[in-house]
Parts: structure tokens; sequence; C-alpha cells
């Protein structure tokens, strides 16, 4: 992956706090709204785009008869995190020769 073919999930900050916080497991949306200091609306409208991206997927479960909705990052979305990273390191690298 080059700079310049980085997908667009990785150039808006909330999304990377998301990405960042779910690669250490699955996280409830209080947990991610917490973690990521952002209002419901914009944390609910990127969480969305991540799903339908494919990169994150949602598991909605009644918790003492409150709805409750938990994310975790999908194979894909860990990959291309990965991937993401290694250019990340690679282009620090370059800079240091």
């Amino acid at each position: 992956m080059e700079i310049s073919s980085m997908p667009e999930v990785f150039g808006n900050k909330l999304r990377l706090s998301v990405i960042s916080a779910l690669i250490t497991g699955e996280k409830s949306f209080s947990e991610l709204k917490k973690y990521t200091d952002a209002t419901s609306g914009n944390l609910g409208a990127q969480l969305l785009k991540l799903e339908e991206w494919g990169y994150i997927s949602c598991k909605k479960e009644f918790v003492s008869k409150k709805p409750q909705s938990s994310y975790m990052l999908t194979e894909t979305g860990i990959s291309n995190f990965k991937e993401y990273v290694e250019m990340l390191e690679k282009m620090l690298k370059s800079m240091e020769t």
C-alpha cells in the first residue's frame, strides 16, 4: 500500500481512533464514545461507514432490558489496518536513510 492508494477510512481521525480501539478487542458503543471523545451522532455515522465498508461488524443485544451495541474488527479491517501500519513504518524507515 502506498500513500496515494491509502483507503479513505484511514484519512479520518475518528475512524482511525475507532479502529485503534477495536484492535484490542470488542467494545460497546459507550466504550468507543468514551475512548474517542466523539459525539453520539458523529460516532454513529462513522461506525455505520466502517460497517458498510466491511471494516467492523456490529452485534446488538439486550443487557438488563436495555439495547446495547458492540463492535469488533472484521478480518478485512484487521488486515487493512496492518497494511496501513506497515506502510507508515516503511515511510519512517525511508526517512532515516
